[in-house]
């Protein structure tokens, strides 16, 4: 097993709010450690739970989910052998769940809906993640409130133009999770030029 943790960026679309009622349609993990990202387009479970407000945010279409169209055949996969090729690709990192950080923007979200869909497909017990999240928003807001600064938003587009990060399409799972790697990056350099000789940090960590 690697002695590091394993960064993986993950975003996903949904039909919906309910990760009991609604699914997940499209999912994109971006592992870090290597640059590797894949995405996968899922036939949802429930037809009868697709929300139309949530398709006209990500720009998935009714007929292509429910299978009414080629592409949409072609293109949305059965759930239990994408979690196949989800769990084949995260264990090329040889490490424990536990080992493994889920990055995102408001990524509790994500993590709920991954969770079901990995309970839908009655596989919950090798579910890739253990409980450790970084969620971009809150480091955010961590360093504004040590300035004493107010954002007007911090949604992803906002917290990408205030730092300069390359824009992308958005809510799209693949391009939402560039931005969100890209922005962490950005967040990163910062709190290594931070904390990166702070004294009390090291005497944190010597404990």
């Amino acid at each position: 097993m690697t002695s590091e943790f394993i960064i993986y960026c993950v975003d996903t679309e949904t039909t919906g709010f309910d990760p009991i009622v609604n699914d997940v349609i499209e999912l994109s993990i971006y592992r870090l450690n290597d640059d590797i990202q894949k995405t996968w387009c899922l036939k949802p479970f429930n037809k009868d739970g697709i929300e139309q407000g949530a398709l006209r945010v990500n720009g998935h279409k009714r007929e292509d989910l429910v299978g009414e169209t080629k592409f949409g055949r072609d293109t949305y996969l059965d759930p239990n052998k994408v979690l196949v090729e989800i769990e084949n690709f995260m264990m090329e990192d040889n490490s424990l769940s536990e080992d493994r950080i889920l990055l995102g923007q408001n990524p509790s979200f994500d993590k709920l809906f991954m969770e079901h869909l990995w309970k839908k497909c009655n596989t919950f017990g090798s579910f890739p993640f253990g409980r450790k999240i970084i969620d971009t928003i809150q480091i955010v807001l961590l360093m504004d409130l040590a300035i004493g600064h107010k954002r007007d938003a911090y949604g992803l587009g906002s917290l990408v133009k205030d730092f300069d990060v390359k824009k992308d399409k958005a809510h799209r799972a693949d391009s939402d999770t560039r931005m969100t790697k890209d922005l962490w990056l950005k967040l990163l350099d910062i709190a290594k030029e931070a904390f990166g000789n702070s004294e009390l940090l090291k005497k944190i960590n010597s404990k």
